[in-house]
């Protein structure tokens, strides 16, 4: 919970200084492009997250790495998460980061979890639907899950869609277990 709500914290910070300029979309492909870079070079990671190297040396080492392919207004909330020791919430707020960016533009991420890949056809029309459903442009992010056997299960910000063969066999083993209980009880 405290993760969640100081990475809000940072993002909004970013996202009003990008508003601010009209570059909410740049600041965001710096953000992205920091965030690959780290996971490409795991070492540098881990460096930048240890306890046991102090905070100039890690400063020292963003700025080698990063001066000149971010933004200054990029490279010193690095220092200041740096400053702070929450170098491990960078992730946390380039996603939130990205949700504002969505809630600016009226979207809303649409994460679809079924046993298989979709078709396209299949794909485009469950965008239709859900973009009526919502009322919002909706960025689709499909995810396999062959545990599901079949079905979809649809995640919208806090809303869960549970159309899966498991939650239905859930349900119906409920459902069993209640009357055989009754039957027994009664």
């Amino acid at each position: 919970m405290l993760l969640n709500a100081i990475a809000v914290r940072y993002a909004q910070a970013l996202f009003d200084l990008a508003k601010g300029k009209n570059q909410i979309d740049e600041q965001l492909a710096e953000l992205l492009k920091a965030q690959l870079i780290l996971r490409d070079h795991s070492a540098l990671a881990k460096a930048l997250q240890s306890p046991t190297i102090p905070s100039a040396a890690k400063k020292s080492i963003l700025e080698k790495v990063f001066k000149g392919r971010i933004s200054d207004t990029t490279l010193y909330t690095f220092y200041v998460m740096v400053n702070k020791n929450r170098e491990a919430y960078l992730d946390p707020i380039i996603e939130n980061y990205r949700e504002l960016v969505r809630q600016n533009r009226g979207q809303v991420e649409v994460v679809v979890q079924s046993p298989a890949a979709l078709g396209a056809p299949l794909a485009k029309q469950l965008e239709e639907k859900m973009r009526a459903y919502t009322g919002k442009q909706v960025e689709l992010k499909f995810e396999v899950v062959p545990e599901l056997l079949g079905g979809v299960v649809i995640r919208i910000g806090d809303r869960i869609i549970d159309g899966s063969v498991r939650h239905q066999l859930n349900q119906i083993h409920e459902r069993l277990s209640k009357a055989g209980a009754a039957a027994v009880g009664g």
